[in-house]
């Protein structure tokens, strides 16, 4: 019969491919490690590893084994950090997914009240785009994610929606749309310099998405990495944007920046909570969740 420590193992040679590094991760001597390694192997009548230029690799045996291995991992984890989050409350670790509209205006008012509820708590926070967010929840390697998406449909995820967002308009003061009542769609496609998100975001696949409705073709623009590079260059006139509503708030309210719904289902979307639907909701993401709430 396997052991955890054997199933460990596999698990961090498939990361990290060398027997020293899975000795420290482990807290175990090298030697140790070659034994379990051994048993393992003897044990399934297979060979699972082989070496390579000072590392260890998988064999296809080993990664067949793998894909249980990395699942009784993380549930033992998760089964051991339940248990301790009822003993001790506030105690322990919490892994966070996040997109990038939510790691940035949302989760650090949000971290910050759980640090004051929980000052010995260790959170741990990985911004991503939304598809690898959920890609990361799917393989239990965050408790949970929060990600601005318009629609995430996956039979692996438990699914919430918190708050409504949208995409809208994003003009300089001055813009010449910055007092129109009625925006045509074409011209604003044909006629406007536009600074875009890498293709991979949520928000940009979402614009794509609204443009594809309208025949007109979108003029060429400047593509940056972060919403907080577009809001600085819509500030500095270098053309137009489509970002979220919770994006601009601060720079709208301060007069920096034009905010214009657009009106369009296309452009809709909420923050949604997710994790695995096998992973139990440990108390302090309840936690979490039940603070989230009560800010908005």
């Amino acid at each position: 019969m396997f052991t955890l420590q054997q199933l460990k193992i596999l698990v961090l040679i498939e990361e990290h491919k060398k027997l020293t590094i899975v000795a420290e991760r482990l807290g175990i001597k090298q030697p140790s490690v070659t034994f379990h390694m051994k048993n393992l192997e003897q044990q399934t009548g297979a060979q699972l590893f082989i070496y390579k230029h000072r590392m260890v690799l998988l064999t296809e045996e080993g990664k067949a084994l793998l894909h249980y291995a990395s699942r009784i991992v993380a549930w033992a984890e998760e089964a051991e950090q339940v248990l301790s989050g009822y003993a001790k409350f506030k105690l322990g670790k919490i892994i966070i997914g996040s997109s990038n509209t939510p790691a940035t205006y949302i989760l650090p008012k949000l971290l910050g009240k759980m640090r004051e509820a929980y000052p010995d708590m260790q959170m741990v926070l990985q911004v991503k785009n939304a598809p690898q967010i959920v890609d990361m929840a799917k393989k239990f390697e965050v408790d949970f994610g929060i990600v601005a998406d318009n629609k995430i449909d996956d039979p692996d995820l438990v699914v919430t929606s918190l708050e409504d967002d949208e995409l809208g308009l994003v003009l300089y003061p001055g813009h010449p749309l910055a007092d129109a009542g009625r925006i045509d769609p074409e011209s604003l496609l044909r006629n406007e310099h536009w600074i875009l998100r890498e293709q991979d975001s949520s928000s940009r696949r979402m614009m794509d998405a609204w443009a594809g409705q309208y025949p007109a073709e979108r003029k060429t623009g400047i593509e940056l990495g972060t919403t907080e590079a577009i809001k600085r260059a819509v500030m500095n006139r270098l053309g137009i944007s489509m970002l979220s509503r919770l994006a601009v708030k601060d720079e709208v309210e301060s007069g920096q920046l034009i905010y214009k719904s657009l009106d369009s289902k296309t452009l809709s979307r909420s923050i949604f909570l997710i994790y695995n639907k096998n992973r139990f909701l440990t108390p302090i993401s309840k936690e979490f969740v039940d603070i989230y709430r009560n800010m908005r």
